[in-house]
């Protein structure tokens, strides 16, 4: 298994233009994945901050999705920070389907990421909230 972060459109609601994500996260030792649902422009903030990660070795570019607790069916947070002074970072994965029974999941883990790296995620976030 391989590190990388897969984010596809399933479906788009033509009445409000809701659309059906399903994201894929995995770092060399788990992997989870978790459908949610957004507009187009549901990660431009997020895409914009990481073109300009880190500015300092205390930055962190937060992507929020949902919230944790009964009221939401699901959760996702993705953060970029710097694991040390010399630059080198990682995303923190946290994901939370909030079914019950078989369909209820949480993961949380780390995938290791040069500033490089991060900055290319965030210019193909970019480009990708721009179709």
């Amino acid at each position: 298994m391989k590190s990388e972060i897969k984010i596809k459109v399933l479906d788009i609601d033509q009445g409000d233009d809701t659309i059906h994500f399903q994201g894929f996260f995995s770092n060399e030792l788990c992997s989870t994945t978790l459908e949610f649902y957004g507009y187009s422009d549901e990660f431009q903030d997020f895409a914009n901050n990481l073109t300009e990660f880190p500015r300092t070795t205390k930055d962190k570019v937060t992507c929020k999705l949902g919230e944790k607790g009964d009221r939401w069916a699901y959760y996702l947070l993705i953060e970029a920070y710097c694991v040390e002074t010399n630059g080198r970072s990682a995303l923190k994965i946290e994901a939370i389907n909030s079914g019950t029974g078989p369909s209820h999941h949480e993961s949380k883990f780390e995938i290791e990421s040069e500033p490089a790296s991060l900055n290319r995620l965030g210019n193909r976030l970019k480009t990708w909230c721009d179709r």
